[in-house]
């Protein structure tokens, strides 16, 4: 230990005024933000390949589980999920060479996309109709620093962590198209070597103390997936207290004073990223066009990891959220809303728009319709006589179910999501319109 490093031996005491524990505390902080993503995606990781794992997108690394239907509230794995497509998700491991992708050909109107998503949430490719096409196409993924193999004969895609996360998306039509809909979800196929994957998901922490679990788990996934160059001065001051990227953590051994500051450092990070989650100005909808491709905005990026866990760039997707209506005021069960998109007004997009509803817990809410989105394809869907669409999103059913997004009875929020944005919404000319409260 040089002279640089705090004293953590001698801890006479752990009151959180103490110096030594304030100083752990604003250490840690920024890298409990920057390292949130990493932590759930080795979360999600070690939830979907553990072979003990009772998850139903349980699959070894390498390998491609397929859903064979659309997600529901009965669907707890990631949060914030779609209800329009049949989800394609693999964890793949790069350390022992890269791995190909083969993309089956697929009917012209039927949207997917491939999302390759690194170990920090970043989604550095997409795959879809606009660049894949659809006759078929294959690619290798392979580590940034090495050459793929030109004998595989297949377009390269450089990944920049060890460990990527394949999160698809097959459109589902409608619920009469659910068969042609697996038929082509299950053509999609990843071929390489067998992976044992990697220490940090195998050993995944859980204990009484979900903050001291966290930056086990953070500092043992920074072992085997280090932050870039230019990011390692987060960690200059951590450091101080002899915790940084690349060394071993056993957080049981740590010193009282710095694993209460770690306590305290977890729980202003949490607390953070959990207000910047919403609208700062409390306005109905809110987007920012940065999800995906986050550079060093890493509160965005944890915000992302949160409400939204692999969100795609906003070149293949926008994620519109409203947390509050026309007013300012959270959205509540309580009341009754509507959502009105007026004649030539609807979402523009080149795909596919729709709106999904979740619960406070960030997953979708049972109801009585089992509709958990409403969008351009919702059988029965009904529109006015002069183009306009009237959404009502309530507790109780309204007279006509057709346009009715089913809400809990309590505090809820939407996600406005475009795929494939057009050129108004991207360029800011496209407004979406707020949730009026119809009660006030």
């Amino acid at each position: 230990m040089n002279n640089h490093v705090i004293e953590t031996r001698e801890a006479d005491s752990t009151q959180d005024d103490d110096p030594r524990v304030a100083f752990v505390r604003m250490a840690a902080a920024p890298v409990a933000i920057y390292g949130y993503p990493l932590v759930e995606v080795v979360r999600t990781c070690a939830m979907h390949t553990s072979p003990d794992s009772t998850s139903p997108l349980r699959a070894p690394f390498n390998s491609i589980h397929a859903s064979m239907r659309r997600w529901t509230h009965q669907d707890r794995d990631i949060v914030t999920p779609a209800n329009d497509f049949l989800y394609l998700n693999a964890w793949i491991d790069l350390t022992d060479g890269p791995v190909v992708l083969d993309i089956p050909a697929v009917d012209e109107d039927r949207y997917y996309v491939i999302e390759l998503l690194d170990a920090f949430t970043n989604n550095f490719v997409n795959l879809s109709p606009l660049n894949a096409g659809s006759s078929g196409k294959r690619y290798v993924l392979h580590r940034a620093s090495e050459v793929a193999p030109a004998s595989l004969n297949a377009e390269p895609i450089a990944c920049p962590t060890p460990l990527v996360w394949m999160l698809g998306r097959v459109l589902v039509k409608g619920d009469d198209d659910l068969p042609e809909a697996q038929q082509a979800a299950s053509g999609f196929a990843l071929s390489g070597r067998d992976a044992v994957g990697f220490a940090c998901v195998r050993d995944w922490r859980v204990s009484t103390e979900p903050a001291l679990d966290f930056f086990q788990n953070l500092f043992n996934a920074l072992q085997e997936v280090p932050p870039r160059a230019d990011e390692t001065a987060l960690f200059g001051l951590l450091a101080r207290a002899d915790l940084y990227p690349g060394k071993p953590v056993d957080v049981v051994t740590l010193s009282p004073f710095v694993r209460r500051g770690l306590q305290l450092a977890y729980g202003d990070a949490h607390r953070l990223i959990a207000a910047h989650t919403e609208s700062r100005g409390r306005r109905s909808w809110g987007y920012n066009l940065k999800l995906g491709r986050y550079g060093s905005d890493y509160l965005l990026r944890a915000c992302t990891a949160m409400k939204g866990l692999g969100a795609l760039s906003a070149t293949e997707a926008v994620y519109a959220v409203a947390d509050f209506d026309g007013a300012g005021e959270h959205l509540n069960g309580r009341h009754r809303y509507e959502l009105y998109f007026p004649p030539g007004g609807l979402p523009p997009v080149r795909a596919l728009w729709s709106i999904s509803l979740y619960g406070a817990d960030r997953f979708f809410v049972e109801n009585p319709l089992a509709r958990h989105a409403i969008g351009d394809r919702t059988e029965g869907l009904r529109y006015e006589a002069d183009g306009g669409l009237r959404i009502l999103i309530q507790h109780d059913a309204p007279a006509v179910e057709a346009n009715w997004l089913p809400a809990p009875s309590a505090r809820f929020y939407l996600i406005l999501r475009l795929y494939q944005p057009g050129a108004a919404f991207l360029e800011n000319r496209y407004e979406i319109p707020a949730v009026r409260n119809l009660n006030c």
